[in-house]
């Protein structure tokens, strides 16, 4: 596997809620993290249309009060990857 990210990244498994201003909210589960980003796992990404390359998300891990402001990199077939927004 090509490694993209410049940082290590932290296998995690934890359940997000995902939402972008044209598609509402879906959910999601991190599998791994980076000081750079994260790669989300989601049911079924083909509804996307890879439409959010390069579009900003906000992303609230469940049971926690936080919001993370992302922007997708790359949309496969089962999941997701983002990078912060600084």
């Amino acid at each position: 596997m090509n490694e993209r990210r410049l940082s290590p990244r932290q296998p995690i498994h934890l359940k997000v809620c995902l939402y972008h201003a044209g598609i509402g909210h879906f959910d999601g589960n991190i599998e791994d993290i980076s000081s750079g980003g994260m790669h989300i796992n989601v049911a079924d990404s083909t509804a996307f249309n890879h439409k959010l390359s390069n579009e900003k998300l906000y992303v609230r891990p469940v049971n926690m009060d936080a919001i993370f402001d992302m922007q997708c990199l790359r949309v496969d077939k089962n999941a997701i990857s983002l990078k912060y927004i600084d």
